[in-house]
């Protein structure tokens, strides 16, 4: 159950919300983003790989035709959807986040209890990988065991973007990418806040 925001002392704030996995699809993208990444990686390291044996010409082996991109892509896509749903479906049907906000950071933190959960799917995602030797699935479980918390630094953000069709605000940094969920009824409160407090930031509502 979402809830209000509450304001404690020396202006700091907090509040739950849960994030409807079967209605936001925002975590999906999210998911595929990853997936296709570590791909983009594998692919990459291999190029170097035959490069150094080969020279050039051992690039000719290993670039994939159009039909084998696009049956690579439609398997990432089902491997992707399935274990979302799957993700969504052992969840409980939603991410619960616990929001602290002060004046310099706001922090993102799983729900403790949804927190164990999602690191024991991580951690046979990256045992399933290492049995069926696909380093994708051992990047995305590795990756998702240590996304339970993120903090961001006001000072540090960059880009404030509102999502009101999700009732989000992305909080970037350089290298950090936060995701922040508040009620209707609380969302411009918290967005004005966050962009009051974010004085290097380029601002998108």
């Amino acid at each position: 159950m979402n809830t209000s925001v509450e304001n404690n002392i020396n202006e700091s704030f907090s509040w739950k919300y849960d994030v409807n996995l079967f209605k936001d699809p925002t975590i999906l993208v999210l998911i595929y983003k990853v997936l296709f990444l570590s791909c983009i990686i594998c692919f990459f390291l291999v190029s170097c790989i035959a490069m150094c044996d080969d020279g050039i010409d051992g690039l000719s082996d290993i670039i994939p035709d159009t039909k084998t991109l696009l049956i690579i892509t439609l398997i990432v896509i089902g491997v992707g959807f399935v274990g979302y749903f799957l993700y969504a479906i052992i969840m409980g049907g939603k991410y619960s986040i616990m929001f602290t906000m002060d004046k310099k950071h706001i922090v993102h933190e799983q729900i403790p209890k949804q927190a164990k959960k999602s690191q024991k799917i991580s951690f046979l995602l990256v045992l399933a990988g290492l049995l069926a030797k696909r380093p994708t699935s051992v990047g995305t479980g590795m990756i998702t065991a240590e996304h339970t918390k993120t903090i961001s630094t006001f000072e540090d953000v960059i880009l404030v973007k509102a999502v009101r069709r999700f009732n989000m605000i992305k909080v970037n940094e350089k290298f950090t990418k936060n995701r922040v969920y508040v009620n209707s009824d609380d969302y411009d409160f918290v967005l004005d806040f966050i962009i009051k407090h974010c004085p290097n930031a380029q601002i998108r509502l």
